[in-house]
């Protein structure tokens, strides 16, 4: 007869989410969880099979709670250039963002492991389609109902958005200072507006 469970399994991925998002993979010891997920090391890998398991989980986690909280927006049928402006702001508040001295656990990710995908599971690879995804989704719609220039091109300016997103997102993580990401934004704003039809210019 197995051991009862003293502990709630999405509760521990939730802690461990946050956890991985501050400390990174590297620099998460099985301590460090210990005390943090408030549960001895057998149940951890009892549950999740390794500390790479667990951290499978939280990146699974963090891409459908926190992704899909701040793009979800772009990625609704609806969205338009209204939407992206919105999540540049966002993330341009700096200091007041939630992201602030964390970054993004993803990206935070894909910095501490390049290229390389420890699991072969393929997060960092899906994470930079889905923003990218996620932009050109609310461009292509601009474009369609006329809020974008004839010239432009949704793919491309959708890439862009996504590198701005992500040097924004390295720039909260690192404390950088509130002046230059509030600049970072305000710049990619000032492009998002330039590539727009302006209503007094409606037929």
């Amino acid at each position: 007869m197995g051991r009862k469970k003293n502990y709630n399994r999405d509760l521990l991925i939730g802690k461990a989410m946050e956890v991985f998002r501050d400390h990174g993979f590297a620099g998460t010891s099985a301590e460090t969880l210990v005390e943090h997920l408030g549960v001895n090391r057998y149940s951890i890998y009892a549950e999740f099979g390794s500390k790479q398991g667990l951290f499978d989980a939280a990146l699974k986690r963090y891409d459908e709670e926190v992704l899909g909280r701040n793009f979800g927006p772009l990625e609704a049928s609806g969205a338009g250039v209204a939407e992206v402006r919105q999540l540049l702001e966002f993330f341009g508040l700096a200091n007041k963002s939630p992201a602030w001295g964390r970054g993004c656990f993803l990206c935070n990710t894909a910095v501490e492991f390049g290229p390389i995908d420890p699991n072969g599971a393929g997060f960092v690879k899906r994470y930079f389609e889905r923003l990218s995804r996620a932009f050109f989704n609310a461009l292509s719609n601009a474009m369609a109902t006329g809020d974008l220039l004839d010239s432009v091109k949704p793919r491309r300016e959708a890439d862009f958005l996504t590198s701005s997103v992500l040097g924004m997102f390295v720039m909260l993580r690192a404390k950088a200072p509130a002046s230059a990401i509030k600049s970072t934004a305000d710049v990619a704003i000032e492009h998002l507006e330039g590539i727009c039809i302006l209503e007094s210019t409606r037929p």
